[in-house]
């Protein structure tokens, strides 16, 4: 079974231990157990029931990852369902669906596989530490943060990816398929994240109401509090990161119209070269009697040699003048 058992004591004697009834009913007020379940397999999550002495936790809830972010209390503990993010080495966002299991002095996480912010934590807090000195409610604040921290982490990605899409755009001119491909992956990464992330709002706030007990009662109403501010401000940096997706295109439709600024300009200008030179060719095809007409050989070369100096002079009016 793939069961990780985290004993946290105030005293700094923190080590990893093998899950078993007995450390779970000698646990004092000075510890804490955090049961990091690293597989949804119906017997480990009721092995892990049975030792924790948890009645009625609801696996079927447990094994659907698909249902909304929601809470539900029980006689003993609290259960929870949430959704946190990663990004993977091809840049697509993945879904990383976590159960918390939540009583007196213990947490469980139920999940498949590893977490990267998971371990991330335990590296940062591996040694001697006072996690213990925490009740369950301020261990899982600080776990909630982390989650909230990784959809922060994917609108990093997408806003370097904005960043370099803008280069993209003013250094050089970029296709209208390219563009609007990247457009598409864009919006549909911050629709995922929007999406994903709003429904956690009936989690955060059901933990911070004052009719929650567990927590009303505990020292981590006011890390509750503070972490539905970090909620709110996630929330308004997704919306954020759509308008900023938004405005790729206003970028781009603003470089297209400059170019076509330009390439009428550069039509104009072929225009009026064109034209002078058939005005040209015009005046010397006139059927008057004139000596320069008769020149023969001589005269057409010299016309020749006249149309070349407009078109060298006009061509240089343009570039003084920065028509093109």
């Amino acid at each position: 079974m793939q069961i990780e058992t985290y004993l946290y004591d105030a005293n700094g004697n923190d080590k990893q231990i093998e899950l078993n009834s007995q450390i779970w009913k000698n646990l004092n007020h000075q510890q804490l157990l955090w049961v990091n379940v690293l597989q949804r397999d119906v017997q480990t999550i009721k092995h892990v029931a049975a030792t924790l002495e948890l009645r009625n936790v609801a696996i079927k809830t447990i094994l659907d990852t698909y249902e909304r972010p929601k809470l539900n209390k029980f006689e003993t503990f609290y259960q929870f369902f949430i959704v946190s993010v990663e990004t993977d080495k091809d840049g697509q966002l993945k879904q990383i669906p976590i159960d918390f299991l939540v009583g007196r002095n213990f947490v469980v996480t139920i999940h498949d596989g590893r977490i990267e912010y998971f371990l991330e934590f335990l590296d940062r807090e591996r040694g001697e530490t006072s996690i213990g000195e925490l009740d369950a409610e301020s261990f899982i604040a600080t776990l909630l943060d982390l989650h909230i921290v990784t959809y922060f982490r994917a609108l990093e990605g997408i806003e370097r990816t904005v960043d370099r899409l803008d280069e993209r755009i003013l250094r050089r001119d970029l296709k209208d398929e390219d563009f609007i491909k990247e457009m598409v992956e864009l919006r549909r990464k911050v629709s995922k994240l929007r999406r994903w992330f709003e429904p956690h709002r009936d989690v955060f706030y059901a933990l911070s109401r004052p009719d929650f007990l567990p927590i009303a009662q505990s020292d981590s109403s006011a890390s509750f509090q503070m972490l539905n501010g970090h909620f709110e401000n996630a929330v308004q940096a997704i919306e954020s990161s759509r308008d900023t997706v938004l405005s790729l295109f206003d970028l781009y439709t603003t470089k297209s119209a400059h170019n076509m600024n330009n390439l009428m300009k550069r039509l104009t200008f072929v225009t009026l070269m064109v034209g002078g030179l058939g005005a040209i060719a015009g005046v010397w095809g006139m059927n008057f009697e004139v000596e320069y007409f008769k020149a023969a050989e001589t005269g057409f070369w010299l016309t020749i040699l006249g149309m070349g100096i407009f078109v060298l002079g006009t061509i240089a009016l343009a570039k003084l003048m920065r028509w093109f």
